[in-house]
């Protein structure tokens, strides 16, 4: 990105810079562990302002609500003060893919499954289940048009309905890594790159873990990282060790030792899932720093998204009368 192109981002950059101490800190996530009920946990986020259409908590169920609502008032925000709006269609567009996967294995199943769906994809969710509906893509990115297309055609060959999942997971982080390098902005393709490794990485346990073939690890592991999809494939069954080895020299190796040490010990991914996105975190927390650019709107979204998540870690804990240490080691690091 030009230099002059960065600069048109000062005044963004200045208003949001003032907006990130509203974020949630510790001490605010520390209230909401320490609340006797899920109700009041569920108060903390209320008194920040969350969502829009509660002021009183009567039922802590409603959390869901606030946390879509919240995250809609953060797209309008950004949206509203960047010179370049399309910035946030590219982490937006994993919201299109989600929903298309909920209404095409919907229709297939002869279910109903519209609690599943989210507001806060590029395209509208009305407009979306019309053109599903109807199939008409014709306004779609080329390539969600030809990820559905080619999900119906294979489902109708195969009638299984986890194939929708693996082309348009491909095809999602496909887009948004070409939509990343169409900006012209290392920041913000490094950080979609960012995402396809560690997704990459937890994929590769996880395919370990229920003992895939090349084949099925092939059909799912992303294209695009920093990390050659080869380096799994070939290692799908070699020993534990030997992948750490083969990934502490890349700039995952401290998040591969301890979460591929930590299932090892569990057998479980959950460890190796927290480091991933903390990883995620500490590389947008470098964007604080900035005083212009994209970087700092983009690293603001991916902290808001980071908050929700942890929120929902906690009223489900709450709710669920988990203990609060079982409910901390699974929240992620904040931006603030």
């Amino acid at each position: 990105m030009s230099k002059k192109n960065e600069t048109n981002f000062l005044y963004a950059v200045a208003k949001i810079k003032a907006i990130e101490n509203r974020l949630l800190d510790k001490s605010k996530i520390e209230r909401m562990l320490d609340a006797y009920t899920p109700e009041d946990a569920l108060k903390v986020i209320t008194e920040a302002d969350y969502g829009y259409s509660v002021s009183e908590v009567s039922d802590a169920h409603i959390y869901e609500v606030l946390l879509e609502e919240e995250m809609q008032k953060t797209i309008k925000l950004l949206s509203d003060i960047s010179p370049q709006k399309e910035i946030f269609d590219i982490f937006m567009q994993k919201n299109d893919y989600h929903n298309v996967k909920v209404l095409l294995k919907a229709e297939f199943l002869g279910i109903e499954k519209d609690e599943n769906l989210v507001e806060t994809g590029a395209i509208e969710l009305r407009k979306m289940k019309m053109s599903v509906k109807e199939r008409s893509f014709i306004d779609f990115p080329p390539i969600l048009r030809q990820a559905i297309n080619d999900s119906l055609d294979t489902f109708g060959r195969t009638n299984d309905p986890q194939s929708i999942d693996l082309i348009l997971d491909q095809a999602c982080y496909k887009q948004m890594l070409e939509s990343a390098k169409s900006l012209n902005n290392d920041f913000v393709t490094g950080l979609v790159k960012a995402l396809i490794d560690t997704v990459n990485i937890k994929m590769f346990m996880r395919l370990r873990a229920l003992k895939k073939n090349w084949d099925f690890a092939q059909r799912v592991l992303l294209k695009g990282g920093s990390i050659d999809t080869d380096v799994y494939i070939n290692n799908l069954e070699s020993p534990v060790d030997s992948v750490i080895e083969l990934l502490r020299y890349t700039s995952y190796g401290n998040v591969c030792e301890s979460g591929i040490e930590d299932f090892k010990n569990t057998g479980s991914v959950a460890a190796l899932e927290k480091l991933c996105d903390n990883y995620i975190m500490g590389y947008v927390k470098k964007a604080k720093y900035l005083s212009m650019g994209m970087a700092p709107l983009i690293a603001y979204y991916v902290a808001k998204e980071t908050e929700i998540k942890n929120v929902r870690i906690v009223m489900t804990g709450k709710i669920n009368k988990l203990p609060n240490e079982q409910i901390k080691e699974r929240l992620r690091d904040l931006y603030v």
